[in-house]
Formats: C-alpha cells, structure tokens, sequence
C-alpha cells in the first residue's frame, strides 16, 4: 500500500522540531506541531515565523541586491534595464506566501490533536525512555496505518521500534541542523522495518524542497551515529584533541579547514551551531564505538591500488570517471 502523507505531525518543537515541521509545510503538508507546555512550542513557532520572515525580506531584495552587484563592477544601468532586473528577480516567496505556510502548522500541547497524521516524526531531547514514553502516547491516538519516524542522531532505531506498536512501519529520519536549508536527510531502517515503508518515506523525501535545494534522502545501515554523525564524529574528535592540545588557536583551526580542506564552515563554529550539548552527547555515544575501531585499518584503497585503480588520474578509483 503507497503512504500517502497529507498530514504530518511533529513531536517537539525546539530547533530542529520547529523546522522539520516549517519544512513539511513550505511543501504544502498540513502540519500538527506537538510539544509539552506552551512555552516551548511558542518559542517553537517564534522559531518559524522568523524563518518565513527572514525569507520574505531575501526574496524582497533580490532585484535590488543584483543591482548593486552589477553597478559595484563599474556599470551603470539605466531605469528600465534596472526595472527589467527587478522583474526577471521578482520574489517566489511573498508576505501572503509565508502566511500560508505559517497557516498550514497547527501548533498544540494536546496529543488528541496528532490522531489524522499519516506520518508521526519524533524530535524531542535523546534520551531513549523519553522518546519510548513519546511513541507509546502517540500509539494511543493515531491509526494502525501511521508511520513513525525519529530524529535521533544517534539512538539505536531498532529498540525504539521494538517498543512500540508498530515495528514494521518504523524507522529513523535524521534531518541536518538547519533542515530548511540543508537538503540530507539520512533514512535508517530498524531490524523489524518493512521495505515498503522505507521505499515510502524515500518518495515523501524527495518530494520535499527546502528555501533552496530539493530534499536529499539518503537510505543508510544501522550502526553508531548512522553515517554523517559516525564520520564527522572521528573528525571531531580530532579536532577537539588539537583544540585541547593547543595544536593552533581555534579561529585558525577552523580557517586551516575551510581553505585547506574546503569546509564551507570551520568545525569548532559547526559545533557551536549544533550545539555543544548535543556534540558531547553524540561524542559520548560513539566513544565506545571509536575505541573499537582504533583496532581495524581499512584495507579497500590498497585493494583498489592493487587492481590499477588509483583514482582519476586513470579514469577508475572508487568511482569510473570518462
């Protein structure tokens, strides 16, 4: 049976709560956002608002800001050739626009309120009993037919699947810090999750447009940290040892990665940004796991180098390149 998701309701409405449901109805998705007090879920919706806002103003600008690009090069326009520049930068995102969406989200404290979504996602804090009490609420409200997904960034999806109702049309959805503008979306089956479930909320995904990329899911193992969280928190590790060790100062550890290594932002500033809470709860939960794999050195480029496949240089590595 194909899922259909006309409405889709979000558990939490901190950061990340508030945007997922902000991104599902910037897509046109009736939106039930959920939290356990009122001060939270207007700090929820405070959240959204100045996000359409922030949108709005952007798109409002957009003639003007190419205007000045153009004149900042030494050309002068005239009226009608700026007129025409307005024109052609118009705004997609309007005041009535934004207020649709905002329209869309039914912000509530009451779980009644949640029973017609077709789809459940959980954004509360990571802890396993919470997110277990989350989904054992919810069973009690929603229809047999209702998938439920978490956020988590790094809890194992199948013991949350297995304490609820519903195992088989549960898994993990890990959308990225900010989901209205970065696209990743990391789908994690649980043991007990069916196929079809997951072909389902790969097509929902990939449906999906955020302010300015279409939404990118990408179906992963279930392991520590999935897969983002499990390599960026190797890196992080690092980086917070040579912060420790005074390697270099922490402006110039994160300039040496954004021009030496591309980073579009410095590592300790992506730390700030996820929040310092979260980088050590993510930290704590891989130790173990990290300390593990110090023991195994992957073999698969010595492998490659001995089949003559050194990269694009040769037109083969781990991709064929023409």
């Amino acid at each position: 049976m194909v899922l259909f998701v006309d409405t889709v309701a979000v558990v939490g409405a901190g950061t990340m709560g508030a945007r997922i449901a902000e991104l599902f109805a910037l897509n046109g998705k009736k939106v039930v956002l959920k939290e356990i007090e009122q001060v939270p879920l207007d700090k929820g919706m405070a959240i959204i608002k100045q996000d359409l806002d922030g949108l709005v103003a952007f798109h409002e600008k957009k003639g003007d800001v190419k205007i000045r690009d153009i004149e900042s090069n030494g050309i002068s326009l005239t009226d009608e050739q700026k007129e025409a520049i307005r024109k052609r930068n118009r705004p997609t995102y309007t005041r009535d626009r934004a207020d649709k969406v905002l329209a869309k989200i039914h912000p509530t404290t009451d779980y009644d309120d949640v029973s017609g979504a077709d789809l459940v996602i959980e954004a509360v804090v990571e802890r396993m009993d919470i997110k277990k009490a989350v989904f054992s609420d919810i069973s009690k409200v929603v229809d047999s037919r209702t998938v439920f997904a978490s956020n988590t960034s790094s809890l194992p999806i199948t013991e949350m699947a297995k304490a609820t109702d519903r195992p088989n049309r549960f898994l993990g959805m890990h959308f990225f810090n900010p989901p209205t503008t970065l696209p990743l979306v990391e789908i994690i089956p649980a043991e007990t999750t069916e196929e079809e479930t997951v072909m389902d909320i790969m097509n929902v995904v990939s449906e999906l447009r955020n302010h300015r990329y279409p939404m990118m899911p990408v179906r992963v193992k279930e392991t520590p940290g999935f897969l983002v969280n499990r390599i960026l928190g190797a890196m992080m590790n690092e980086v917070f040892l040579c912060y420790e060790e005074k390697i270099a100062a922490p402006r110039d550890i994160d300039i040496a990665m954004k021009a030496g290594a591309g980073f579009p932002m410095g590592p300790l500033e992506l730390a700030d940004m996820i929040g310092l809470d979260v980088a050590a709860h993510v930290q704590e939960t891989l130790t173990p796991f990290f300390l593990e794999r110090e023991k195994k050195t992957a073999t698969v480029v010595s492998e490659l180098v001995d089949e003559g496949r050194l990269g694009k240089k040769v037109g083969r590595g781990f991709f064929e390149y023409e």
